[in-house]
Formats: structure tokens, C-alpha cells, sequence
């Protein structure tokens, strides 16, 4: 197998420890998307005797994680419709309340447990903060459905500007104290950039929700770099063979479009990943790989199955290049295609990117 991606659990249990004692609150692990692409079910495994709740984007993955053997709480944080209830009382899945209409078609529904959602300034789902009031009504006089807890979902947490941050946290504490004390339950804001980046995200709430950070990887690399949390580490690794190599004349152009053109005699390989892995196109010549801890560049455009790599070393058919590490790692993938770290995660969370597990 040409192309790894290694998952180290014992870091990635490591760290939600460090978050515990970081945060001093309840950790939700947020698990969807098959855990970012690194596998819900392996990881959940490994965490669950740390972790307090599991999120998921579905009913679907919340059950998957049921038939896993998963007891704890899962919340599913996405919008829910009419036919997920049934399943989601069935399994002890949790659903998130984010509309009065929804509220109303689920207030005879016997044994289901909900999150409101309060939309704070995320423009995307979610009561809003006017209409708390009105729909804890409609709730408290429901003998079916329980409120577990409310929530709500930062927009801009990973911001060096904290302020439409700050704001919404202060508008979700207005919401939280028109609230009487026996109906609040968990109380939850902070993701992953919020817990970095927002200490006020965390005081006064009663959990913390986050995936990335379970990896040691950061929302953006500034708070990688400037705001890093003491004692969290990186649980990725991914590997991937020399399938060829060969020397090439000053002058030859490399890759579709010939976008990188040698200026001198060259030795070049051919590492068995390509976009199709995950590993994003825009990287094309504009970031390295490692062979026997020594950079090397990414030359020419990312191909599906392959990529082109500058020798700067002697190297043989079969040797190891590390793609991914702490030194070349998501983040900075995430700022050179300009885009998030989760996006890059998940795109490595294809199947033919074989995941192997440690610990």
C-alpha cells in the first residue's frame, strides 16, 4: 500500500485530557463527517470513557455510532426532520431543536430529547433570540420531548478580530438568563476556536464542543502558531511510497500544464498520492514532503494518483515520504489553498487513503 494515513489514538485520548483540564468543562467530541475523515467509530472507541457527549451532523451517524457500541450522549447538531424523530427516540440519539415549526410537530413526541439551537449571529439555523421565550412555552408544556440543554454556534471564533465573537457570546448570556434556572441544562458556544481563541466562550457555559483540536490540529494557523495550548499534540502522520524515480534534463516541464519547468539537471520521484488521496491540488508547487526528514519540494501541478517531488538526496524505489506531519501539516495545507483545516481533513477521510490506527 502506497498512500497511509496514520491516527495515533493515544494522542488523540491524550488530548482530550489536556482539554479537560484547559477548559474545566464538559467535553463534546465532535465526531461527524466519520470524524473529520479520521474515523468516527475508532476514535469514539478510544475516547469515550473521557469525553461526556459525541456530536454528529445526522441521525444517521449518530445511530452508526449506536450499532458501534457507543453509550454515551450524542447529540446530532444539524437541523432534523419529521422522520428522524422516530429513529433518534429508538436509539437514544439526541436532536437539535433549531425552529419553532419543528417544536411544534415534535411536542407529543414521547421520549425524545432535545439541544435548542439559538441562532446568535451565525445566519444559518437556529431560534432566534426573540423567539426563545415563545418556544420554551411551547416546550415546558410538552409532557413528551425533554430539553436536555441549549446552544449556540460561533461564526467567527478563529478570528484575530474577537469582537462579532464577543458579541454573540454576550447575546447568548441574555438569552441563558431570561431562562429559569431548571430549564437551561448543558449550556453550550465554544468550538474549537472558541476554546483557543475565547476564554469567554467557556466561562459561565457548561461544555465545549470540538473536533479539531481532538487531532492537535488548530482552526487556523494563527492560533497554531500564537495561541497554541500547552501540552496538545499532533496525532496525524501520512506516508506514501517513491513509486519511480529518474533524472531530468535543465529545461523539462513537469506535470499537466508544465507549470514547473527545471532549471538545472534534476532528480525527480514520483510519490503514489494525489488529489484523489486528499492531498488538494492548489498545494501544487507551493509545498513539500519528507524524505529522511529533509524537504523536499512538490514540483508541477498534483496529479489524481500521483505527485511529482524535487530528490535532494539519494532515494530509492519504495522509500517513505511523509505528506503530513506537524512540521507539514493541515494547517498549513488549509492556508495555502486558502480554505479551513477541516476541509483538508476531510478530503483525506476518502477511503482508498488507507487509515491505520495506533493505540
Amino acid at each position: 500500500m502506497s498512500r497511509i494515513l496514520e491516527i495515533d489514538l493515544e494522542t488523540v485520548s491524550h488530548n482530550v485530557k489536556v482539554l479537560k483540564r484547559f477548559t474545566g468543562k464538559k467535553i463534546l467530541a465532535c465526531v461527524k463527517s466519520d470524524g473529520y475523515g479520521m474515523g468516527a467509530i475508532p476514535v469514539s472507541k478510544k475516547i469515550e470513557k473521557t469525553v461526556d457527549w459525541f456530536g454528529v451532523a445526522t441521525i444517521d451517524e449518530g445511530i452508526s455510532l449506536r450499532k458501534a457500541g457507543i453509550i454515551k450522549p450524542i447529540l446530532v447538531l444539524g437541523a432534523s426532520l419529521q422522520p428522524d424523530v422516530r429513529k433518534a427516540i429508538d436509539y437514544r440519539v439526541s436532536l437539535t431543536a433549531a425552529d419553532a415549526s419543528f417544536i411544534r410537530n415534535i411536542i407529543n413526541a414521547k421520549g425524545l430529547s432535545i439541544h435548542l439551537k439559538v441562532d446568535t449571529g451565525m445566519g444559518r439555523i437556529g431560534i432566534m433570540p426573540e423567539e426563545v421565550s415563545n418556544v420554551m412555552n411551547v416546550i415546558k408544556n410538552s409532557k413528551g420531548i425533554k430539553l436536555e440543554g441549549i446552544f449556540s454556534h460561533l461564526a467567527t471564533s478563529e478570528s484575530m478580530d474577537r469582537r462579532y465573537a464577543i458579541k454573540q457570546i454576550e447575546i447568548f448570556k441574555k438569552v441563558i438568563a431570561g431562562l429559569p434556572a431548571k430549564l437551561r441544562g448543558i449550556t453550550h458556544i465554544a468550538n474549537s476556536g472558541g476554546i483557543v481563541n475565547l476564554p469567554e466562550s467557556i466561562k459561565g457555559f457548561s461544555m465545549v464542543r470540538t473536533g479539531l483540536l481532538l487531532y492537535g490540529v488548530y482552526p487556523s494557523l494563527f492560533l497554531k502558531i500564537f495561541k497554541g495550548i500547552p501540552n496538545l499534540k499532533y496525532a496525524l502522520k501520512g506516508t506514501a511510497q517513491i513509486l519511480s524515480i529518474r533524472k531530468v534534463p535543465a529545461g523539462t516541464r513537469i506535470s499537466y500544464g508544465g507549470t514547473f519547468v527545471c532549471k538545472h539537471d534534476t532528480t525527480i520521484a514520483i510519490a503514489g498520492i494525489g488529489y484523489a488521496d486528499g492531498l488538494n491540488r492548489a498545494l501544487s508547487n507551493r509545498f513539500y514532503m519528507k524524505h529522511n526528514e529533509q524537504l523536499i519540494p512538490v514540483r508541477g501541478n498534483i496529479c489524481m494518483d500521483q505527485t511529482v517531488v524535487e530528490l535532494r538526496e539519494e532515494a530509492r524505489k519504495g522509500d517513505q515520504l511523509i505528506f503530513l506531519d506537524q512540521q507539514i501539516s493541515v494547517e498549513d495545507m488549509a492556508e495555502i489553498c486558502s480554505t479551513v483545516p477541516h476541509a483538508i481533513m476531510t478530503g483525506f477521510g476518502v477511503s482508498r487513503l488507507r487509515k491505520v490506527y495506533h493505540g
